[in-house]
């Protein structure tokens, strides 16, 4: 295997396991969880950076996605934004009003797959919050 395909397979890996890391900081409630997590985020970010530029270099090693419609991308974004919200409020001592919040968009968005989730989320905040 050449240098830049494992160094690439080994970046997968570790992204793997570093989403997997914000979930569990997520589900542990670990204050400050938004920070903790955007902690995460970043260490993600310079991990894509480094597969940018293994992809210029070898671009047959980039996945090749499906583009997502406009309405998923648009439910995406309104359950990442209510999510944010919901655990800013768990972090600020008001977790009944963010498990509210997830409640208010699991009964009224249009998307029945994005409620579904906001319902999972509902209820690992309240069960993390113990509400």
């Amino acid at each position: 295997m050449n240098p830049l395909e494992r160094l690439n397979r080994t970046l997968i890996s570790a992204s793997i396991m570093l989403d997997n890391a914000a979930g569990q900081i997520r589900d542990a409630a670990l204050s400050p969880t938004k920070q903790h997590i955007y902690s995460v985020g970043e260490a993600l970010t310079s991990i894509h950076d480094i597969q940018r530029a293994i992809y210029k270099l070898k671009p047959e090693l980039e996945p090749q996605y499906a583009e997502e419609s406009e309405e998923t991308q648009a439910a995406n974004r309104r359950l990442g934004e209510t999510l944010i919200a919901a655990y800013d409020l768990a972090d600020k001592g008001q977790a009944q009003e963010g498990v509210a919040l997830l409640g208010e968009f699991a009964n009224n968005d249009p998307s029945k797959y994005h409620r579904e989730l906001a319902v999972t989320e509902k209820d690992r905040l309240a069960r993390n919050y113990g509400i």
